[in-house]
């Protein structure tokens, strides 16, 4: 809270638009939900090109756990971002968890035209198709086994014959 003060202080004297950002972020990791979505919704009118504002409201819904209305400030940052990954993945989880499968099905799709790799949207897509989740398990990172002290030394067996 602190660090809001700080912020608060130079905000009276003169309006900036990354001081103000920063007050609203550290009004957010004071837990202070209120404030900072009263003074987010003034940075958004100020400094409406900036969407770390809305991403910021979106957190703060997040926080608040009201998830319709992160998904609406998250819809208008996709709008007016489409190439946001980190955007994109947090709808699909929004979707899921809000019953609304096709959106989520939607937006995963969407993030494979961005990154045909991308390991979150086909792992979403593997739970309902066959293909996706033949995709999934040769792309994601294979667990490594425990070795045991037998494998060890037949490894360094192998190696030595090299």
């Amino acid at each position: 809270m602190e660090a809001a003060e700080v912020y608060s202080a130079f905000l009276s004297q003169s309006e900036d638009e990354r001081v103000r950002w920063n007050y609203v972020y550290s009004l957010f990791e004071a837990n202070e939900y209120d404030k900072a979505l009263t003074e987010v919704e003034k940075g958004i009118s100020l400094y409406p090109h900036n969407i770390r504002f809305l991403y910021l409201k979106s957190l703060i819904y997040k926080s608040t756990q009201e998830e319709e209305k992160e998904k609406e400030v998250l819809e208008s940052v996709r709008e007016l971002n489409p190439g946001n990954l980190d955007v994109r993945t947090r709808l699909i989880s929004l979707y899921d968890s809000l019953g609304h499968k096709e959106e989520a099905r939607d937006e995963a799709k969407a993030i494979l035209l961005y990154d045909g790799k991308n390991l979150s949207a086909i792992e979403y897509l593997s739970r309902e198709s066959e293909f996706y989740a033949l995709l999934y398990s040769s792309l994601k990172p294979k667990e490594e086994e425990p070795s045991s002290p037998e494998t060890e030394e037949e490894e360094s067996n192998n190696t030595d014959t090299l």
